[in-house]
């Protein structure tokens, strides 16, 4: 089966992370042919010829990029848009030429207004990668089209690393988007102050997204530190190193640093928002109601305090990852997602 692909790549991602690592996973029985964006002179000036002819927003590189997969369409037994969500206006175009059309929803649903989710409507076809709003996504789709899916996590590179090597004092945190800032700066000096105060934490975030003033503020703390640019092994030995991830959320769908930390077995701490339950929040860890900080550093006290505990969530987030997140058994199930298309 040939599958059209449209894909994003996420520049401070690696080689071992995101959605985009799918067709890596791919059997014999799926040939992808994949279209991701190449940023030089030539595709930036084509793109911007077809950027300004049609009235697009988005970056010239990802125009061309779409114009080359929307062509391609119909000699493909099946198109799938990686990131459903960076590509709305494409859609009608490709499903004029492709019936056999599928989306993947990142974003949870309180991210969407009601005009880009009512461009849902001629998908037909999607993937969501949580279970928590499949019903809210069903006013717009139908709900038989809506195909639930986790986020895949290479199991083989993110793994537990050697456990002599784990820092008690370390947290970690990785992210910027829909993280709750205030949250975290409440949960650290409450830590301070009835734990520990020389914790270290530190922050997986891009230069460029440490805006908020809670941010700002951290970078004047001598126990904070912030990382960015990190190889794909530097970027493991954090989560490996860390004694748990220390990670508020306002909301979300996948996230990709809480599969990767569940691979890991870095013991998560967070919210109980979006679709973080889907991820064994609940069940395999615990979590909090957003913004209630007293019980998020209850939580860390009692993983600081026992050990035994902080290890068998950690053993227990490993198996999670590896029966069911592991990116050959996603592959799988999109494939038959594919051939019932």
């Amino acid at each position: 089966m040939k599958v059209n692909i449209l894909s994003n790549k996420i520049s401070w991602f690696g080689k071992y992370s995101g959605y985009e690592c799918l067709p890596e996973y791919f059997n014999g029985d799926i040939e992808p042919t994949i279209n991701i964006a190449q940023y030089n002179i030539y595709n930036k000036l084509v793109g911007k010829f077809y950027k300004v002819r049609n009235g697009l927003e988005h970056r010239s590189e990802d125009i061309l990029n779409e114009v080359r997969f929307l062509r391609k369409a119909k000699n493909f037994d099946v198109s799938h848009i990686l990131y459903l969500e960076s590509h709305l206006d494409l859609v009608p175009s490709v499903r004029q030429k492709c019936t056999r059309l599928i989306g993947t929803i990142h974003l949870p649903f309180s991210q969407w207004n009601k005009v880009r989710l009512q461009k849902l409507s001629p998908v037909n076809n999607a993937i969501l990668l949580y279970n928590e709003e499949v019903e809210l996504f069903s006013k717009y789709i139908p709900k038989e089209n809506l195909h639930v899916i986790k986020h895949g996590v290479d199991i083989d590179f993110f793994k537990p690393g050697d456990p002599a090597l784990v820092k008690k004092n370390k947290v970690l945190f990785v992210g910027h988007f829909l993280r709750n800032f205030e949250m975290m700066d409440n949960v650290v000096d409450k830590i301070a102050a009835s734990i520990k105060d020389t914790i270290e934490y530190h922050f997986i975030i891009p230069s460029a997204f440490r805006m908020h003033p809670v941010l700002v503020d951290f970078l004047n703390r001598p126990n904070v530190f912030f990382h960015e640019k990190l190889s794909d092994e530097e970027l493991l030995e954090q989560y490996q190193t860390s004694y748990v991830m220390l990670m508020p959320m306002l909301d979300s769908g996948a996230n990709t640093a809480i599969v990767q930390a569940l691979s890991v077995g870095l013991p998560i701490i967070t919210t109980d928002t979006g679709g973080i339950r889907s991820y064994g929040g609940g069940s395999v860890f615990e979590v909090i109601n957003n913004n209630d900080s007293s019980s998020m550093t209850a939580l860390f006290a009692r993983y600081f305090n026992d050990e035994g505990f902080r290890n068998e969530i950690s053993a227990g987030q490993r198996s999670l990852a590896t029966e069911h997140l592991d990116w050959r058994l996603i592959a799988k199930q999109h494939a038959s997602i594919y051939k019932n298309l």
